[in-house]
């Protein structure tokens, strides 16, 4: 036993990289929302930070995402943690705790996150991966379909949360940090890649256009399934004969078929939603666009209120910046203090 609950915060959910390669079954992914965060996490603690995205599934360990705020531990045992992604306030007992770098706790400490500062979700890596059943291979939480983590929940007061053993003595873990250059800004604009498509010849250009130059503003109802923007209507073209009789009159109706992870479906024009990391697997609303892998954490950091502009790229320009961020997540990005 490493931590006891003693506020779950309005969402923490355990999660690892995920469980790739079920959309089939109608499982999505899962995993955190922003997976560079936990896999350095996962490195700076000595843990798996889960293989490639692009060739293999293995999870990596689990650690814990919190959304916003509020969550607070107490630790039962003397570990190394490294908390990453979003700055939340973490606090120590009552002294702030700094970031993207490995900290040492012991017994009767309190881990403790006060307030958004900037970006929406961070993380909490332990060392030896947190140790719960594992779902399809993985540990990740999806609260819908009620698999992964603690009884496929969010975390609440009361619950104890244990680790696998250490891959490392816990005193080769401390003073290691990411290099500052690699540190990521939440600045509350954000520029989120994209590759047109599967609908976008539904769109008319002008909509295109409109949909590529606007600061599009996250809407308060979105969650790890879906994040909703609101902006101007995007307009489509006179409907095929075939969408009319197989798909129905609405004008963003299609026939159902897949969705990708982050795929961005817009039904009636009105906002577009991308389909994030908990998204359905099949959909019937045309889809303009798709966010790219390596940009998906970029949307999962976001708070509501804050603006987002894509910006359309190639797919092999899509497959380097993927690779690019992947090849972050490795132990030549970490220095000692």
């Amino acid at each position: 036993m490493v931590f006891e609950v003693l506020d779950g915060g309005p969402q923490s959910t355990i999660q690892d990289v995920g469980r790739p390669g079920y959309l089939a079954t109608g499982m999505p992914p899962s995993g955190a929302a922003d997976r560079f965060a936990l896999g350095v996490g996962n490195l700076l603690v000595g843990n798996d930070p889960g293989e490639r995205y692009l060739v293999g599934r293995r999870p990596g360990s689990a650690g814990l995402e919190v959304l916003l705020s509020g969550l607070k531990l107490r630790v039962l045992a003397e570990t190394v943690i490294a908390i990453t992604g979003a700055n939340l306030t973490a606090m120590l007992d009552d002294s702030p705790l700094p970031m993207w770098q490995t900290v040492r706790v012991r017994p009767g400490n309190t881990v403790a996150f006060r307030r958004p500062r900037a970006g929406a979700r961070a993380y909490i890596a332990v060392a030896g991966g947190i140790d719960v059943p594992a779902f399809a291979s993985s540990r990740a939480t999806n609260v819908r379909a009620f698999v992964g983590g603690i009884d496929g929940r969010a975390i609440k007061k009361g619950d104890v949360i244990t680790t696998l053993a250490p891959g490392r003595a816990l005193g080769h873990l401390e003073g290691r940090r990411l290099r500052d250059s690699l540190v990521p800004r939440f600045d509350g604009r954000w520029r989120v890649r994209v590759v047109l498509g599967p609908q976008d010849d539904l769109f008319l250009e002008e909509s295109i256009g409109t949909f590529l130059s606007y600061g599009w503003r996250l809407s308060p109802t979105s969650d790890r399934m879906g994040c909703r923007f609101v902006g101007p209507k995007l307009d489509f073209k006179p409907r095929p004969a075939y969408l009319v009789e197989q798909a129905g009159a609405d004008p963003s109706n299609i026939v159902d078929d897949t969705i990708p992870v982050g795929g961005i479906q817009v039904p009636s024009g009105l906002e577009p939603i991308v389909l994030h990391v908990d998204g359905p697997s099949l959909g019937g609303y045309a889809k303009i666009a798709t966010v790219i892998s390596a940009d998906l954490g970029q949307v999962g950091q976001m708070r509501p209120g804050e603006i987002a502009n894509f910006e359309a790229v190639s797919t092999n320009e899509a497959v380097e910046a993927l690779r690019k961020l992947e090849d972050s997540i490795s132990e030549a990005s970490l220095v000692r203090s």
